[in-house]
């Protein structure tokens, strides 16, 4: 199984002992409003069906999820993912952030090294996310992670059952490779199987 650190986090897979937690997390309404996929009102069996749903996405290759946890305390703080597409050289990424770690740099860190893996590790091309026009901030951690603005979509995704904007960030690999020997990612990582 793999597992990620970065300076204050670590990237592992999710368990079912981490199942009560997401429920908590994903219990805010203001969490769960800014993501496609999530229904509201969140309950454990939700977090049980996306375990059982990213495990068999996982053998299929197709992707590759992980919880956030501050290395200090050990606690779980998020989720990530990376979703390659299979046979194609790109892939997606996603997350959430529980809503009392938001504004503190620990998605952009671990976005940042999402995309490490992606470009070092997995060979992709290029990686790309999006975020609802009424979001902000998530393009701030795309931005910072070093990705770029691609353009807005009108209508082009749901939210609580509402149309909505969606705002698109993408990054080819030549462009990551520049930024790290510039250094303009700012997190370092370590990387362990």
């Amino acid at each position: 199984m793999k597992t990620f650190l970065t300076s204050r986090l670590k990237l592992r897979p999710p368990y079912e002992e981490d199942i009560d937690v997401i429920t908590h997390l994903l219990q805010e309404r203001r969490v769960v409003e800014m993501l496609s996929v999530v229904p509201w009102p969140y309950e454990r069996r939700h977090a049980e069906e996306w375990l059982t749903a990213i495990r068999k996405k996982e053998e299929e290759g197709c992707w590759e999820t992980f919880v956030i946890v501050l290395r200090e305390t050990d606690a779980l703080i998020g989720a990530i993912g990376l979703h390659p597409e299979p046979g194609k050289p790109w892939g997606m990424a996603g997350y959430w952030l529980g809503i009392d770690h938001w504004g503190q740099g620990y998605m952009t860190e671990a976005l940042t090294e999402m995309l490490r893996y992606g470009f070092e590790d997995l060979g992709l091309r290029r990686i790309e996310a999006y975020h609802f026009s009424g979001n902000p901030a998530s393009g701030r951690v795309m931005a910072k992670a070093g990705m770029g603005f691609e353009g807005v979509q009108r209508l082009r995704s749901q939210r609580l059952g509402e149309l909505c904007d969606r705002v698109n960030y993408g990054m080819i690999d030549e462009d990551w490779r520049a930024a790290r020997k510039s250094s303009q990612t700012p997190h370092e990582s370590n990387h362990e199987e």
